[in-house]
């Protein structure tokens, strides 16, 4: 089995934090207000919900670390490990470049991508 490859080559999908769904992230993108962009780097800072940067980027605050859940825009494509590591180092620089970028907690950012699967989140990647 290699890392990163989808279900059909051999690895399971778990759940993402719990298979939690993401209707209840705080979304913010580059046209926020500042008392918007300020709200959700709060919630990141006390670790007190999760935001959505723009319709691709999850984030989950934890004290240790900030998890970035990068959505797979096409989930059937059957992608090879560079391939998700190229949709990692996109949105990273998406979300740095972002005026959110400037306001993140000083933690270390920790990447995956997920696909949507009826009603949940799972896993398909992470580096």
């Amino acid at each position: 089995m290699f890392p990163g490859r989808r279900p059909h080559a051999g690895i399971r999908l778990e759940p993402v934090e719990g298979g939690m769904n993401f209707s209840d992230a705080f979304i913010v993108d580059d046209t926020a207000t500042p008392e918007r962009l300020a709200r959700a780097a709060d919630l990141l800072n006390c670790c007190t919900g999760i935001v959505m940067l723009g319709p691709a980027i999850v984030l989950w605050p934890s004290m240790r670390e900030i998890r970035c859940q990068v959505i797979d825009p096409t989930p059937a494509a059957h992608r090879c490990e560079e391939e998700y590591k190229v949709l990692v180092e996109n949105a990273a620089r998406a979300l740095v470049r972002s005026k959110l970028g400037a306001l993140l907690p000083d933690r270390p950012l920790r990447w995956a991508v997920v696909e949507k699967r009826v009603g949940v989140m799972v896993e398909a990647w992470s580096g």
